[in-house]
């Protein structure tokens, strides 16, 4: 059971205190010795940019390149780590301390003045960061190694920005990242930020990594990492069964099946499935411009076959928006078919002979799109794909290269599912919600504005207290799923990786911290 993070809880109070323990991690010294060690991971997804202004820069976290100040580890807790304390003063103000001794891969002292130019710089260049952070919101160096975060309004996001992985507050060399003015190749190889391993050369297809020797939590396992994309999911097995990669991630959970029992490749999985597949509807145009249609839709689809069936056991089965673990989910998602037909005929919807149903000469049909480089969407909408079409529904799959590209034609989906989690990756909710769901959200691409909805991701953004954010969270469900049927989770996933044999043992993490400084066969 995920233990509940304490990030609200932690800012009940007037003050914040996150206090160093350990130096950070707490996972130990590397598990082998600084040998010559060379890790080969074959990936799925680009490495867009190397600019944190720039989309697509998560992946300097999950690669072990840049770092935040703060992190979450793999119970969702927040806990300090380029900075050894983070309080706050009053509503709108943060006192923020950083530890000793940094300095970026290239050498440069990490001081106050240096983390606060980077975080300026995020605040008012970076959508993602806009998403926790109000632009006029400044951070100051007030000493060597503290500074501090002022904030037009109250905001209790602030430790979830300042953790967060989705290139919202990354820390680097700002001097480097504009002197190569929009030019990733020229961020390759100059030692911009202050992970453990350092980038030597970069394309978006291929990233390659040395060790940063003077990493201040320890000496990095791996002498140099190589993270190649490769997109068809066959070919990334194939090249951990070969010995050509070590660790091969995104598998779909049929890779379970076929690699049962084999010992050139293991499946592995992370304790946790915290990212929900959702499924959108595309509110601005029939059918899913009608509520009673939607309701319908969400009635039909068995969540308990999609999670035991389809995926083989490694997902878990959706109830709601939300992990049940959660203290804030509502169990608000309920498979019931007879319902749904009785909803649809109640719609005007008149079941044909082929069980597809009608109004007014149109069939029932959903354009339902997935991501061909998630191929667990596919497998999940084949699924549903029989199990709608026992209410009567149509539904046509288009397996996506660029699902984003299909659905920026409102005339061209009627629904899709996708990688798109009602949690952040680093298991916060308040970042997705604001997102996806209210009007004019960054990722809200089915349409969704609810004045409701809109006032309670407000709310969040400046409610400190926990219980009170719950609250407000819960009635968001009501609203979004039980309501008016805008969304729902198909299943919720575990992070899945085929290992080589001599890299069975590595554990997969639950927040999207693939490669730490002490990541180790």
């Amino acid at each position: 059971m995920l233990r509940r993070r304490r990030t609200w809880t932690a800012i009940i109070s007037a003050v914040l205190a996150i206090v160093l323990a350990g130096c950070g991690s707490g996972a130990g010294a590397p598990t082998q010795s600084a040998a010559d060690d060379h890790l080969t991971i074959y990936n799925s997804y680009k490495v867009a940019s190397l600019d944190p202004n720039e989309s697509g820069t998560n992946w300097l976290f999950d690669w072990g390149i840049a770092e935040n100040l703060l992190q979450v580890d793999e119970s969702g807790e927040i806990q300090p780590w380029l900075a050894e304390k983070v309080e706050r003063a009053t509503d709108t103000t943060w006192n923020i301390t950083l530890r000793s001794g940094l300095t970026f891969q290239n050498g440069t002292k990490l001081d106050a003045a240096a983390a606060a130019k980077a975080l300026n710089r995020q605040v008012t260049g970076s959508k993602a960061s806009q998403v926790y952070m109000d632009a006029k919101s400044v951070f100051t160096a007030t000493g060597d190694l503290t500074l501090t975060l002022t904030t037009p309004q109250p905001n209790a996001m602030v430790p979830a920005a300042l953790a967060s992985r989705d290139n919202a507050f990354q820390i680097y060399d700002v001097s480097v990242v504009e002197a190569a003015d929009g030019d990733s190749t020229k961020i390759a190889g100059k030692g911009a930020f202050t992970g453990p391993y350092a980038i030597t050369s970069w394309t978006p297809e291929n990233l390659e990594m040395t060790r940063y020797d003077g990493y201040w939590a320890g000496t990095p396992a791996m002498a140099a990492v190589t993270v190649k994309v490769v997109a068809d999911e066959q070919a990334r097995i194939a090249g951990v069964q070969s010995g050509q990669a070590d660790l091969a991630f995104y598998p779909s959970p049929d890779a379970k099946l076929s690699l049962d029992g084999r010992t050139d490749a293991y499946f592995l999985q992370s304790e946790l499935a915290l990212q929900a597949l959702l499924v959108d509807m595309n509110l601005t145009a029939a059918p899913f411009d009608d509520a009673a249609v939607r309701t319908a839709f969400l009635m039909s689809v068995d969540y308990a076959q999609l999670a035991e069936k389809v995926a083989n056991g490694v997902f878990d089965t959706a109830t709601g928006l939300y992990p049940a673990s959660m203290s804030y989910a509502v169990a608000n998602q309920k498979t019931d078919v007879e319902q749904a037909k009785t909803v649809l005929a109640a719609a005007g919807w008149t079941e044909g002979s082929d069980g597809i149903r009608t109004k007014n000469g149109t069939k029932l049909t959903v354009r339902f799109v997935t991501q061909a480089q998630g191929p667990e969407t596919l497998a999940l909408a084949s699924a549903m794909q029989a199990q709608v079409k026992e209410a009567g529904f149509d539904l046509q799959i288009n397996n996506a290269e660029d699902s984003a590209k299909v659905k920026a034609d409102m005339s061209a989906w009627d629904s899709s599912i996708g990688l798109n989690g009602s949690l952040s990756g680093t298991a916060d909710p308040i970042q997705p919600f604001l997102s996806r769901w209210t009007t004019g959200g960054s990722a809200n691409a089915q349409g969704l504005s609810n004045a409701k909805v809109d006032a309670i991701g407000a709310k969040l953004q400046t409610t400190f207290d926990e219980g009170e954010r719950d609250t407000l969270l819960k009635e968001a469900q009501n609203i979004i799923v039980t309501e008016n049927a805008y969304v729902f989770a198909a299943t919720y996933k575990r992070f899945l990786v085929v290992a080589s044999p001599a890299w069975k043992d590595y554990t997969v993490s639950n927040v999207r911290a693939h490669l730490r400084w002490n990541t180790a066969p």
